[in-house]
């Protein structure tokens, strides 16, 4: 079995296009192209393979920040308001905005990272397509559907313009079989709908799918896909149900959970999805922990002091009685890590002993901030305040929250930036609701001249170029400014 989906993983990666290396396993000794359409067992190799590549380093780019769909996460949030990189190096080019552009390495990485599995798994959808859902297909065509859908919405993001305001507008191309034509870009219409239909039929296809781990796509890690996508559009019924729906297999971890290194996909209670790190899989310093853990004395972060801190502005916000206030050095040099400066983040800590710490792509806590917010906006305070209390109170008992209209959503969107910090949306939510970055400010942390930055809201910088390679290669792509 395990020869066979070695063999499985190395065809993701053929069709994926990375290096030489793998193309030298050939799949049709053992497989032809007819049998791996019609085996349940090879699709889900394959989807397998979508698994392992997420979190495998170097498929995207060479660079140590390369090591997947957590290091665009990374990479965004480092764009956003609320990191502050101290001293400059990896992430970086991300950190001043310069990673952007065309010519840079940073645009490649993002744009690959998303585009090589899409080729993978619209293998697996055209497969199906072709030849039926079965009862031992259907829930393998929701995994690749639910993907599918969800990775052109990362590319939307990054390279396309908002949502609500731009539905005209040029966005992302959008691929849906296997080809090696390239595409011009759809409009932002047209992107999105293909994405939600993508949803649509991937919640029927995997309703009453039980999947072996926190790896794989399940129901509810579509519906969270779904809740995000929707409140990106502005759909903030759909929002607000499917939020509620995916935090619902969920519980909330204690305090000692929370605070224990976010490096455990399979025993962090609110962990939704994310990538499985073994003793074979792990990339050492190209990876998460090495970049943003600062306690790691072998990482480029605890160990060259490529420190990632929180900016004073969210750390001042945090109250005493709130214990997410003790995932920052509280003071230079504060026990027991008295090698940090103040604001430096503890909440990543790897703590797997070697193994690598997992990769949490996605928590069910943020489902609570969406539907949270969906509901400020469709008019139902009390609900949307009830909502925010339910998750607040956990992690600070005295919290209570009396705001109401603009003063609420506000308050929504600070403590969902205080309990995703680091997690991937604090830079995408900054770009949806037309927010400034504002770095330079009387007693700023942001330390570096070159991140010191303020950017106005809508400012061309948030939406990235499409990577030169891209341009030369596909000239029906139209770049951004």
């Amino acid at each position: 079995m395990k020869k066979i989906f070695g063999l499985l993983f190395c065809s993701t990666l053929i069709l994926t296009g990375c290096s030489s290396d793998y193309l030298n396993t050939d799949l049709e000794s053992t497989m032809n192209e007819s049998q791996i359409e019609t085996s349940p067992t090879a699709l889900q190799g394959l989807i397998n393979g979508v698994y392992t590549s997420l979190h495998t380093y170097g498929l995207s780019s060479s660079s140590h920040e390369a090591f997947g769909h957590k290091a665009v996460l990374s990479a965004m949030d480092m764009m956003s308001n609320d990191m502050v990189q101290t001293r400059g190096s990896w992430f970086g080019d991300y950190y001043n905005y310069t990673g952007r552009i065309q010519s840079s390495s940073k645009t490649t990485m993002i744009w690959n990272t998303y585009y090589q599995q899409i080729k993978a798994v619209n293998k697996v959808i055209t497969s199906i397509d072709k030849n039926g859902i079965t009862p031992e297909n259907k829930a393998i065509y929701g995994q690749a559907l639910a993907l599918r859908g969800y990775f052109h919405f990362m590319l939307a993001r990054v390279f396309g313009p908002t949502y609500v305001g731009h539905v005209s507008d040029d966005c992302i191309p959008l691929y849906t079989e296997v080809t090696l034509v390239g595409k011009p870009r759809s409009t932002v219409d047209i992107v999105y709908k293909q994405i939600v239909a993508d949803l649509d039929k991937a919640l029927i296809n995997l309703d009453g799918y039980k999947r072996q781990n926190k790896e794989k796509v399940d129901l509810s890690i579509a519906q969270a896909f779904y809740a995000e996508i929707a409140l990106e559009m502005g759909n903030y019924t759909k929002a607000a149900e499917m939020a509620n729906a995916a935090r619902q297999p969920y519980v909330q971890p204690t305090e000692s959970q929370w605070l224990d290194g976010f490096y455990d996909l399979q025993g962090s209670p609110d962990a939704m999805w994310g990538g499985i790190i073994s003793e074979a899989t792990t990339s050492f310093v190209a990876s998460f922990f090495a970049h943003f853990d600062n306690t790691d004395p072998s990482g480029y972060a605890g160990g060259l002091g490529f420190i990632k801190a929180i900016d004073k502005r969210l750390y001042d916000a945090i109250p005493d009685t709130d214990f997410r206030r003790k995932a920052y050095q509280a003071s230079n040099g504060a026990a027991p890590y008295k090698s940090l400066p103040k604001y430096a983040n503890i909440k990543f800590r790897d703590q797997s002993i070697g193994q690598g710490g997992d990769y949490i792509y996605m928590r069910a806590s943020e489902m609570y901030y969406i539907e949270a917010e969906a509901l400020g906006r469709l008019g139902n305070e009390d609900q949307a305040k009830a909502v925010l209390s339910e998750i607040s109170t956990k992690r600070n008992p005295s919290y209570t929250v009396i705001v109401s209209g603009t003063a609420l959503i506000d308050e929504i969107l600070l403590q969902k930036r205080i309990e995703l910090w680091g997690e991937g949306c604090a830079w995408t939510d900054m770009k949806r609701l037309n927010i400034a970055l504002e770095r330079n400010y009387i007693g700023s942390n942001h330390v570096l001249l070159s991140g010191k930055l303020n950017i106005p809201a809508g400012d061309l910088r948030f939406t990235y170029q499409i990577p030169q390679a891209e341009i030369l290669a596909n000239p029906s792509v139209k770049q951004n400014p």
